[in-house]
């Protein structure tokens, strides 16, 4: 039986990239100095942030860890 972990997004908003991850922490594509959508969340087991590169797929986001997201990025707008 498959049973799913409720989510509580902490925080929400832009962020800027700081630092091209290039790979790393599982994001890729993020440009220096871009603005992103992102979402800070917890689930049963961790925190994580989702960043969401936007194009063609805006619902598309990828993961990764908080320490991650703060080597990457800066956020300019949260809520």
């Amino acid at each position: 039986m498959n049973q799913t972990n409720p989510i509580t997004i902490i925080e929400s908003g832009l962020d800027r990239c700081v630092t091209e991850p290039r790979g790393a922490n599982g994001l890729e594509g993020y440009g220096l100095g871009q603005s992103y959508r992102f979402e800070r969340c917890q689930d049963a087991k961790r925190r994580y942030c989702r960043v969401y590169p936007g194009g063609s797929f805006p619902d598309y986001y990828e993961t990764c860890r908080e320490v991650g997201f703060a080597g990457y990025f800066e956020p300019i707008e949260a809520h």
